[in-house]
């Protein structure tokens, strides 16, 4: 839903006054409402001070009253009395020593009457002075509910506290009693009714009290019991000060937080105070509730509070009545101002899309052209790449050819060596042949000189036997050296044919070697020259290659800054179409109205918001990444549009 410009002019300010009013109205509250609770807080702890300060007070009178009694003459002796058996007796000595006193107690405690109960060890009801003879005043065993009197009598010691009775709550003090020998005799308690907690602890006069008694101690307080008190929850209300008004106020909720902290809270213009009733052994036994008529107080901070509230929304109803006769000169004004804006703007619309046009065809044409360069200068890398990688393996085998005819040139040494070392060999199996020859000779020669000799001992007869034998023993190794010298000449001319064998085979290989080595020779030549035109082609190229790059980087450049003017003539024609909504707007603004405009172009965005077309952003990154120096950078195309400065005449109406 569309609202006018004098709709919103009126609306901005009331939603500031309401919204300052409504948060001055709820900080108002909330300190009327932390004062309340604070005046809350102080009564509770006022009212707890007040009831912790009276109970204290009648502990303190409950003990004196009993310290008092134990001291009373006839005491000792009706507890002598009754160690020998004779408790009436006894009973009675008491009645007497107190009668006189038991007025006078009373009258100066302010009571009407004075509860003073005698006990015999451990827990045995001696006398209740304040009872008729006869009427239970004795003899009757407490140690099932009366712990304070099993307390004193057990440890000797005095003991003052709260504890649940018949009729209730009360205020007990019980002394142990000594004998003239320091022997224990008994205990004595002195008894404070909880009404006169009240009379201290009540500020007003509309105070009212109540005393809770958890259900489960009311087996001991039979005379509670017997009334049927009203139960709440797991409490019975045992006392009310006036039922009227405490019993329809207080819940169970508070009686319930009650039992563990002082709690509070205001129900139907009464301030409810609830606090725990503590045993003299720090037990809960119960709940005393003070209830308080604060239904005028409570009435004022309403009234205060409707008062707030209404005077917030006569402020807010005025301010209205101002603003609507405010509105109609702003209003006026701006409708000028559209008029203006409107004839602006379709003027600068149609001058950006006439430059939209012409960058458009400026940017195609040079795109095309980038797009056919980088082409060529691709091809061009990619035959510099080819090229170079020829030049270098051909510089490669140029360096394994000269290795390799190095090599077989070493060779051809090393056989001709080898050559020379057979001839030698074979020279030298001539030589021990030759003395071969001569061993077989001499050999040959030993043999027939041995048997000449044997020729001649056997002449000799027995004077020549032993000279046979040795010369036959020669004979015998001249037969094995030639049997040797015959084995070492076949060997040595076997040896003597292969080593001519070898002679010619190494002489044969040392010619092969030889022609290789001129063949490697030539062929090193040539790839020698086909290395040097391949480096030779390869600078010619990369030389071409470095200027097609930069030829490419010029017209990537022309490019951008075509596609870059394209781009300033769409955000030209980009911002006279956001000059025309904006007046479309104001229109719409001041009327309330959807204007024809803003209804056919939609909601334009700024102008500096506008993207850059791909092909140009594409452009720039490719002539970013080629080697070849980048122009100096020329300013941008896109320039901001004027703006007009406003001044105070313009708004003056204001």
């Amino acid at each position: 839903m569309k609202l006018s410009l004098r709709t919103r002019v009126m609306g901005i300010p009331l939603a500031l006054v309401a919204a300052a009013i409504t948060s001055l109205v709820a900080v108002s509250l909330w300190v009327v409402n932390t004062m309340w609770q604070a005046e809350l807080q102080t009564l509770a702890k006022s009212q707890a001070g007040l009831t912790e300060k009276s109970l204290e007070s009648l502990k303190k009178q409950s003990l004196v009253l009993a310290g008092f009694s134990a001291q009373v003459p006839g005491v000792q002796e009706a507890y002598a009395l009754a160690r020998q058996g004779n408790e009436t007796e006894g009973r009675g000595m008491l009645r007497k020593s107190f009668d006189p006193i038991h007025a006078e107690l009373a009258k100066t405690l302010g009571l009407k009457t004075v509860e003073i109960h005698f006990h015999l060890p451990p827990a045995k009801s001696f006398l209740r002075i304040w009872r008729k003879p006869g009427d239970r005043d004795g003899g009757d065993d407490l140690s099932a509910f009366r712990k304070t009197i099993l307390k004193a009598n057990n440890e000797k010691t005095q003991v003052s506290g709260l504890e649940v009775g018949d009729q209730g709550f009360a205020i007990r003090g019980v002394i142990p009693i000594t004998g003239p020998n320091g022997e224990h005799l008994g205990s004595v308690e002195g008894l404070m009714p909880m009404g006169k907690v009240f009379e201290t602890s009540k500020a007003l006069e509309t105070d009212n009290v109540a005393i809770y008694l958890l259900s489960s101690q009311l087996e001991f307080a039979k005379k509670a019991k017997e009334m049927n008190p009203p139960i709440v929850g797991d409490m019975a209300r045992i006392f009310s000060s006036a039922a009227t008004e405490t019993d329809p106020f207080i819940t169970e909720k508070i009686l319930q937080n009650a039992k563990t902290t002082i709690s509070m809270e205001e129900n139907g213009g009464r301030l409810i105070t609830a606090m725990p009733i503590l045993d003299f052994a720090n037990e809960t036994k119960g709940v005393l509730v003070y209830v308080r008529d604060a239904s005028t107080l409570v009435n004022k901070i309403r009234y205060l509070q409707w008062g707030l509230t209404l005077g917030g929304i006569a402020l807010v109803a005025l301010l209205s009545v101002l603003l609507f006769f405010s509105s109609g000169t702003i209003t006026r004004r701006l409708n000028q101002t559209i008029d203006t804006l409107g004839e602006a703007g379709g003027n600068m619309l149609s001058a950006a899309q006439e430059i939209n046009s012409t960058s458009h065809q400026l940017a195609e044409g040079a795109s095309e052209q980038a797009a056919s360069l980088e082409e060529t200068s691709s091809s061009l890398e990619e035959m510099a790449s080819m090229t170079l990688r020829n030049s270098d393996n051909a510089s490669q085998t140029e360096t394994l050819m000269k290795e390799a005819s190095r090599t077989i040139t070493e060779a051809g040494e090393s056989m001709q060596r080898l050559t020379g070392s057979m001839q030698e060999i074979s020279k030298a199996s001539e030589q021990t042949s030759k003395i071969i020859k001569t061993i077989d000779e001499i050999a040959f020669q030993t043999n027939l000189l041995a048997l000449n000799a044997a020729v001649e001992a056997a002449r000799a007869g027995e004077a020549g036997a032993g000279f046979a034998v040795v010369a036959d023993e020669v004979r015998n190794l001249a037969m094995r050296a030639a049997e040797a010298a015959k084995n070492t000449a076949t060997l040595i001319e076997g040896t003597v044919g292969k080593v001519q064998t070898g002679s010619e085979l190494v002489s044969k290989t040392n010619q092969s070697f030889a022609e290789v080595s001129e063949a490697s020779g030539r062929i090193n030549l040539l790839i020698s020259e086909i290395a040097s035109a391949s480096k030779e082609q390869a600078h010619g190229i990369s030389q071409i290659n470095k200027a097609i790059g930069h030829i490419d980087s010029v017209t990537q450049q022309n490019a951008a800054s075509a596609e870059e003017s394209a781009s300033s003539s769409e955000v030209l024609s980009a911002q006279a179409g956001r000059v025309q909504e904006i007046v479309g707007g104001l229109a719409a603004l001041v009327s309330g109205e959807e204007s024809l405009q803003s209804a056919g172009r939609g909601e334009g965005r700024p102008a500096a918001s506008l993207p850059r077309p791909p092909n140009k952003q594409k452009l720039l990154d490719r002539a970013e990444a080629k080697p070849a120096p980048a122009p100096a950078n020329k300013p941008s195309s896109v320039k901001a549009l004027p703006q007009r400065k406003e001044t105070d005449d313009d708004f003056e109406d204001f």
